[in-house]
């Protein structure tokens, strides 16, 4: 809230401080554009790092299941899983696991198959589902014990699969973070060099404010505002800027595989919004600073 504040003094209260610092000159368009193309690489560096967090944490939920499945006869199929489904109700760690209907196969085979494939008219194996409990199951042992009363029957176990796949996307979610900070140091010092560049195109201005008894909270006060509103109007273009981009990812991606799942969350999206404010602060200070450090250099 007090942010809030701050923001809303910067721009809308004593419109006087804007009219002192000169509204012409590179700096002005300079500084806008920067802050937008930093915005505009920070939301797409914050929604990557997001997506690949998101992705993360659904491939090791679906990798958490497990599958077996049962090569026999039509006629010894389905007593062969019902012998399968009690073994593993007597395993410790299996949260529970069901045989897969043909409906379900047919659903899972349709990316190679074709919707009216014919299913039903080949000897399909039989497949069961097993969902596991955090404490995990013994795989090893669940093989030993099927191996012995079940020699058909095939365990895959995809834990192997999930521990490398959750390392990755944690490192490259790691990365995009990384990105964003150095993004974000990045723009503080672009918004402080071009304090600088504004304050020594304004030497002059300066030397007048003092003459005629400028405080010098009143100078700082004044380019903190003017540079605030560009850098925030700046960081917003750039935001939404992206955000329609990424808004437009799905869209031209639809037969390019995993681009077909790239989606925000309602918090992500939060964090995005989040980045021209972000950008606000950084002007504050950044350009508080500068300023104090100039005016005293003048003295």
């Amino acid at each position: 809230m007090r942010f809030l504040f701050m923001l809303w003094k910067a721009f809308f209260n004593n419109p006087d401080h804007l009219q002192v610092v000169p509204n012409t000159g590179f700096t002005k368009w300079l500084t806008t554009f920067t802050a937008g193309a930093m915005s505009f690489l920070a939301v797409v560096g914050l929604a990557f790092s997001l997506i690949c967090s998101d992705l993360s944490n659904e491939w090791g939920e679906s990798l958490k299941n497990s599958s077996l499945r049962l090569s026999a006869p039509t006629d010894l199929l389905e007593k062969q899983a019902k012998v399968a489904l009690a073994i593993l109700e007597q395993t410790s760690g299996v949260k529970s696991a069901r045989l897969v209907g043909i409906s379900a196969k047919k659903k899972l085979l349709e990316p190679w198959l074709g919707v009216d494939f014919p299913l039903e008219a080949i000897a399909m194996p039989a497949l069961i589902e097993i969902h596991e409990t955090e404490a995990g199951v013994d795989y090893e042992g669940l093989r030993l014990r099927l191996s012995a009363e079940l020699p058909s029957a095939i365990l895959d176990n995809h834990a192997e699969w999930r521990r490398p796949i959750e390392v990755v996307s944690k490192l490259v979610s790691q990365l995009g973070m990384f990105t964003v900070i150095l993004i974000m140091l990045s723009s503080i010092a672009m918004v402080t060099m071009a304090s600088n560049a504004a304050l020594s195109a304004n030497v002059k201005v300066l030397r007048v404010l003092r003459l005629v008894g400028a405080f010098d909270t009143f100078i700082v006060t004044s380019f903190v505002r003017i540079f605030t509103l560009r850098i925030f109007l700046g960081s917003l273009t750039g935001t939404v800027c992206a955000g329609i981009v990424l808004f437009l990812i799905p869209t031209f991606s639809e037969n390019l595989g995993i681009l077909d799942v790239v989606s925000l969350e309602i918090k992500d999206t939060i964090y995005i919004a989040c980045v021209p404010f972000l950008f606000a602060i950084i002007s504050i200070f950044a350009t508080r600073n500068a300023v104090k450090f100039s005016l005293k250099r003048l003295v």
